[in-house]
């Protein structure tokens, strides 16, 4: 465990079990609609949860993926979400599932989902990693998510602190720096 971790909440086995319901998951609600289905990841937390997520879906499906930013590196939202890459796929007519490691306050996946409903997509939905209720500042709620989570600072699988710690394999409890 690295010594920046207080504690490790999901380990690398139970995040694997998760991911592997959410790709039934997936294969359930998309396989038979003759419709395309865009699947876009939220960079960069969402990197190793898109990775092995696909690996298990057996749905076709289109990668496309976003950066917003809203953190900037800090462990709160510092202000209104900014789209820095936006998606290249056409989505009108597609169904879209929005792929993203954690649903904290809910204000960055509100954001996008109503920024890509104006593409008229045929759906929306959220695949969240984690999702944390307590932290949430707006009604939202993602459609599935692997882990129902406790208000903590995590790390690790994608989350960050300051852009590190994102490739740990494991969730852990990040270790709040003494000043």
């Amino acid at each position: 465990m690295d010594h920046r971790i207080e504690e490790i909440l999901i380990p690398k086995r139970k995040i694997k079990s998760g991911i592997k319901k959410a790709a039934k998951w997936i294969d359930n609600n998309y396989s038979n609609t003759g419709r395309d289905l865009v699947l876009i990841g939220l960079l960069k937390g969402c990197i190793p949860f898109y990775g092995q997520l696909i690996s298990y879906v057996k749905t076709d499906l289109i990668m496309d993926f976003m950066v917003v930013s809203s953190f900037k590196g800090a462990e709160k939202a510092t202000g209104l979400p900014e789209i820095v890459t936006d998606i290249y796929t056409d989505i009108e007519g597609k169904d879209v599932l929005l792929l993203e490691d954690i649903v904290d306050s809910g204000y960055t996946i509100k954001y996008v989902r109503e920024y890509l409903v104006k593409r008229k997509p045929n759906s929306i939905k959220v695949l969240s990693l984690l999702d944390k209720k307590a932290g949430r500042k707006v009604d939202f709620q993602p459609d599935y998510y692997c882990f129902d989570i406790e208000d903590k600072f995590l790390v690790g699988f994608g989350l960050d602190y300051q852009e590190k710690l994102r490739n740990l394999p494991y969730i852990g409890v990040f270790k709040k720096v003494k000043k």
